[in-house]
This record gives structure tokens, sequence and C-alpha cells, in this order.
């Protein structure tokens, strides 16, 4: 099972957000890939994803970083892996520009092998509240 390769794609999903640079986070995402973000909005395709978050990144996330607090994968058949990635964000400046403080949260991947890459078919966002 190959699950070198797929914490390797959510490594560059991570460090993409890390590094600003919004084509190499979303790199890791099909085509036609489906997002539900953290507020319940679904983004259908990566160019759609793209374009949302951009904008965003541009403004209230410029100076964000994300941490991981927990990586499990679990593979469901050699080419598709479940994947739930809990996050720790810090520098969100928040809607009003005000700040957001230390944000938690976990994302469910489902991931699929194609040749020898591993694509993020479909992803949902939830922060913690507690």
């Amino acid at each position: 099972m190959d699950t070198a390769g797929v914490a390797e794609a959510i490594g560059v999903f991570i460090s993409g957000w890390n590094e600003h640079d919004l084509v190499r986070h979303f790199s890791v995402f099909a085509e036609d890939a489906d997002f539900v973000d953290v507020v319940g909005r679904r983004l259908r395709g990566r160019a759609a994803m793209f374009a949302d978050q951009s904008a965003r990144h541009a403004q209230r996330f410029a100076e964000s970083s994300v941490r991981t607090l927990d990586l499990d994968i679990r593979m469901v058949r050699d080419d598709v892996a479940l994947v739930h990635y809990q996050w720790e964000m810090v520098g969100d400046r928040g809607p009003d520009g005000t700040g957001h403080g230390v944000r938690r949260g976990i994302f469910t991947f489902t991931l699929c092998r194609e040749a020898d890459t591993w694509l993020v078919v479909a992803a949902h966002n939830t922060e913690s509240v507690v």
C-alpha cells in the first residue's frame, strides 16, 4: 500500500499553503475535484477552488501558516485512500482584518491514484469549535 505517496500529496497541499503558492497547493487536486470549505460552501473543480482561495489568500490568509496536528491515512483499496488531516492555523487576519487567533480543524480527503500520481477527488474541511 502506497501511504508514502499519499502523505507526499498531502505534504504538497500543506507546503503550498505555507509558501503562499496556491498553484502548488491545489496541484494535488483532480481537475474535477469537489471541495466543501469550513463554512459549508461546495466548490466544484480545481479552477473554482483556486479562484475562490486566491482572493482570500491575497488578503486574510496572506500571512497565515498551517501545521499538522495529526495525519491518518487509511488505504481503502490500492488506488483509493481516505485521509484525515488535523491542522492548526496561525496568522489568519479574519474577514474584517482584525485577526482570528489560532484556528484548528480537520480535513477529510479522498484520494485516487492515477498511474504514479495521487490526486484529491474530494475534500471537506471542518473547523473545530471546541
